[in-house]
């Protein structure tokens, strides 16, 4: 059998079953007769271009594991060529080489995709498109949202906002045709491209139909490169049919750079390498210098991390030993 199947072979297709469900899931099978309430871990972080700041929402050990099943089980299910999140092997640069070729550029972005994603849609999808039994899909819209929205750092989230929304992605992906363009979608990142000038009545008609789901297209994210033009798609430079790091990264790690060589504390290395490692992967022999400064710490790297893991694990031990002293009579 083929990596990737279509829905109607996927475990979770037709599950009318609590037992069943359970068992697909890995969980013991009476685990769906009691209630359960989950919680999830709430906190926010700087954005990279410190601008504001990200929100994150995380699900706690028992849940998150939940979510891992129903993610590996969906990310098993096939998806058109030209959505690009929550594939294996696919990533923003995946996304941003797509458009390599084509002269004309046009991005939109979703507004709060995750916060605006409606309850109904979820579960419309789950009783809908997976034919699940009414009862199964309340609860697997359950284990995938937090309240009323899309958690951010679930890893189910990706694949949940694509299925629940992807007759809008279809009817989007129509009007990219219409007007003889590419599209690409990447979670919430939309990508036009064309050799021939892009209509400006492809925006109003995306627009439109996002109005009809009552979401929004983000104004600040919406651009449109021409011919030659430095272009940006997901973070991705684009010159001249070549992908590049965009300068704002460029920046970001040489200015790491010099911290480091003037305070050499390994956990600001840890980030350069990390700063790096990411634009590598777009261009493969950028800052060789750097890359040289980083390897030289490459053992005291390797020991932060080793250090970092045990401590985790130390945690964890002790956190499942207060549990197991807690059910003591």
């Amino acid at each position: 059998m083929s990596k990737t199947y279509p829905i109607e072979f996927s475990p979770l297709y037709r599950m009318r079953n609590r037992r069943k469900l359970a068992r697909v899931l890995k969980l013991d099978e009476k685990y769906f007769k009691q209630n359960h309430t989950y919680k999830y871990n709430h906190f926010s972080e700087p954005k990279p271009n410190g601008t504001g700041t990200r929100n994150f929402t995380v699900p706690e050990k028992e849940l998150k594991s939940i979510q891992k099943r129903i993610y590996k089980l969906m990310s098993r299910i096939e998806t058109p060529e030209w959505v690009i999140s929550g594939k294996k092997k696919h990533s923003y640069i995946s996304n941003a080489r797509n458009h390599c070729r084509n002269y004309n550029v046009k991005t939109m972005d979703i507004s709060q995709f995750y916060d605006s994603a409606k309850r109904k849609y979820v579960y419309s999808m789950f009783k809908e498109k997976f034919l699940m039994a009414d009862d199964i899909a309340w609860i697997m819209t359950d284990l995938v949202m937090c309240g009323g929205t899309l958690p951010t750092g679930s890893p189910t989230s990706q694949l949940v906002v694509y299925w629940s929304y992807s007759d809008m992605f279809e009817n989007i992906y129509e009007i990219a045709r219409k007007y003889k363009c590419e599209f690409t979608l990447y979670v919430d990142d939309m990508t036009f491209s064309s050799n021939i000038g892009i209509s400006k009545q492809l925006r109003k008609d995306v627009e439109e139909l996002l109005n009809s789901y009552c979401l929004h297209a983000k104004a600040k994210k919406d651009h449109y490169y021409q011919n030659n033009a430095f272009k940006k798609v997901t973070g991705v430079g684009i010159k001249k049919g070549k992908l590049l790091v965009p300068n704002q990264k460029r920046y970001e790690i040489i200015e790491m750079y010099k911290t480091c060589l003037k305070n050499k504390d390994i956990v600001e290395i840890e980030k350069l390498r990390g700063l790096l490692t990411s634009a590598r992967q777009i261009e493969p022999d950028i800052f060789p210098e750097i890359y040289r400064f980083v390897e030289k710490y490459k053992d005291d790297l390797n020991l932060l991390a080793r250090n970092r893991y045990y401590c985790n694990m130390r945690k964890r031990e002790k956190f499942r030993g207060e549990n197991v002293s807690a059910l003591r009579p």
